[in-house]
């Protein structure tokens, strides 16, 4: 179920003395609700879902991540020079997963087509499913999609019944359906967190991926070199961050945190990499997990809506201009 975006969500302080340089996102974002045909800009869609999370075992409560996350991000200072912020609303799931990332991925194709670029504020990972199908039904050249994902664990599940640990296993399902590349990059993963069982299926999939325990600083031109040369001949690439990579003490609210996880300030110096070489092959991003039930002192939605913020800086400069 699609609905409108919640203007009471976007609040903060207003500095009137400073006229326009004092202008904070609450009083610059603009509405767009479907079928989004204003002008071209960065679109937050919601999807308030935690049905996967339930299903494959974990701590519900991420259904209310993208309402808080909005909440959290209304008071931040506006630098953006010609960049239209918009919030588009958000899908809700009921009982019918899979239906409802069928919604959000037509809505994600909706966005796409008329010139937005997608922030999806998740939900569980089962965000991820809907992310791909939304931009694999946009392009024509379906098998240049390159999927980066900043996460713990694989999510490569084969279940009869969709789950937040299925989505890329859905993901290639889908590939083969339509007999196309299926083209995986996962980053930070935990050995401790997955089974023989799946690091077979990433092996089986051709996925390239990086280990948590060498996703560090001391490790950056090493993690560049394998980055590019995944990325050699993709045409489109989407990157989607399940928070539940980050340091548990960076990020506690998160339906499984990491014992040992992976740094958010090293991940941004990633993602900055990725904008600045990448530019406007990058067609959508997502973030996942957020789960503000076990937020303390809210750590965690500080952290991810900083990263938010910092992520609209480079669409800004590296894909909207």
């Amino acid at each position: 179920m699609y609905k409108k975006a919640n203007k009471n969500l976007w609040t903060g302080r207003v500095d009137s003395e400073d006229k326009q340089l004092g202008k904070r996102w609450h009083e610059k974002i603009k509405f767009l609700p479907y079928p989004y045909e204003k002008k071209s800009g960065i679109a937050f869609l919601g999807f308030d879902c935690d049905l996967g999370v339930k299903l494959n075992k974990g701590r519900i409560g991420s259904s209310k991540g993208s309402d808080v996350l909005k909440s959290a991000m209304g008071n931040f200072a506006f630098h953006l020079d010609n960049t239209k912020l918009y919030d588009a609303g958000k899908v809700v799931a009921k009982n019918d997963l899979e239906s409802a990332q069928k919604e959000l991925a037509s809505h994600i194709t909706k966005l796409l087509k008329q010139k937005h670029f997608p922030i999806v504020l998740g939900g569980g990972h089962e965000v991820a499913y809907a992310s791909f199908m939304g931009l694999h039904n946009f392009l024509d050249k379906k098998e240049d999609i390159a999927i980066i994902n900043f996460d713990a664990h694989f999510d490569l599940r084969f279940n009869k019944v969709a789950t937040s640990g299925t989505p890329f296993a859905q993901s290639a399902s889908l590939c083969k359906k339509d007999n196309t590349n299926f083209s995986y990059m996962c980053l930070g993963v935990s050995k401790a967190s997955n089974t023989q069982a799946l690091f077979k299926k990433a092996k089986d999939l051709n996925v390239k991926y990086i280990l948590d325990t060498d996703f560090t600083e001391q490790n950056i031109k090493k993690i560049k070199k394998k980055i590019d040369k995944f990325l050699e001949q993709k045409e489109y690439i989407y990157i989607t961050i399940d928070t539940d990579a980050f340091y548990a003490s960076q990020v506690p609210a998160v339906s499984a945190p990491a014992a040992r996880g992976i740094d958010v300030v090293f991940s941004y110096e990633i993602l900055k990499y990725l904008f600045k070489n990448y530019k406007k092959r990058i067609k959508l991003l997502d973030l996942a997990e957020f789960n503000p039930k076990y937020d303390i002192n809210d750590i965690g939605k500080k952290t991810i809506a900083r990263l938010v913020y910092d992520i609209v800086d480079l669409a800004e400069k590296n894909i909207i201009n």
